[in-house]
């Protein structure tokens, strides 16, 4: 059987750098695009910055599952550990 190594601060450390991702997409905001609206340029430009916001919102909330996900793995396998190490510590005595 494979041996797992789980590193708890790894965890806790890639998942705060998602959160702080996801703080950043959420964050930016496009400037608004000079030039009179009726212009085919500035609505081209206005359009671009509509898709980039919402391929940054996607990425964003990818950023904040993984996250999340990342937050409760480190939170299940510390307490399994701590269970473990007392079911060991209760029945084997060194």
């Amino acid at each position: 059987m494979a041996e797992l190594k789980v590193d708890p601060s790894g965890l806790k450390a890639v998942a705060a750098t998602c959160d702080g991702v996801s703080a950043a997409l959420s964050e930016a905001q496009a400037p608004p695009a000079a030039g009179h609206s009726t212009q085919a340029s500035t609505a081209a430009v206005a359009h671009g910055h509509q898709l980039i916001d919402a391929v940054a919102a996607k990425l964003a909330a990818t950023a904040s599952l993984t996250g999340y996900k990342l937050h409760t793995a480190d939170g299940v396998y510390r307490r399994t550990d701590t269970g473990s190490g007392q079911a060991i510590s209760t029945t084997v005595q060194v």
